[in-house]
């Protein structure tokens, strides 16, 4: 584990303000969880890093219940998800008509409000609900490699 600089730090908390309405402590430090660089306030994992870019776990999502990006997916969409597959068109219920192409998103299952996944939009909100094909990339779910690391 390592401690994060002040201005390293204070820049990933603003940058993940402006994005996501949330406030966090910029007393972070870093581990490595599946090659992804994961971001720990209070030994708890907030931020992972996917493709260069920070995003918030399932953790931080079932914390700070974010406004913008829910998409609502049917119960048969579960156990695909927590295996870790794409959000495909079908599956989806319900989704924030906000969402745009390359957007975060957090899932979460018909009848419950507890996130299960995070992904990137790879369509509008508007354009989620259909017949056929894959709309979500999923890049962090419960049971994951990260999530089994601090909570398995």
């Amino acid at each position: 584990m390592q401690r994060l600089r002040k201005k390293e730090a204070k820049k990933i908390a603003r940058d993940f303000e402006e994005r996501f309405g949330i406030k966090l402590s910029t007393e972070m430090d870093v581990v490595k969880v599946d090659n992804k660089r994961v971001i720990l306030i209070n030994d708890e994992p907030i931020l992972f890093e996917h493709e260069g870019v920070w995003y918030p776990t399932v953790l931080t999502i079932i914390r700070f219940k974010p406004e913008r990006g829910k998409v609502v997916v049917d119960r048969g969409a579960l156990p695909y998800i927590m295996n870790g597959a794409d959000v495909m068109r079908p599956g989806i219920l319900q989704a924030d008509e906000k969402i745009k192409k390359g957007d975060f998103v957090y899932i979460t299952v018909e009848g419950k409000d507890t996130p299960i996944a995070v992904g990137i939009a790879l369509v509008d909100g508007s354009e989620m609900i259909g017949d056929k094909g894959k709309v979500i990339e999923n890049i962090h779910h419960v049971k994951d490699k990260l999530w089994n690391r601090f909570f398995g």
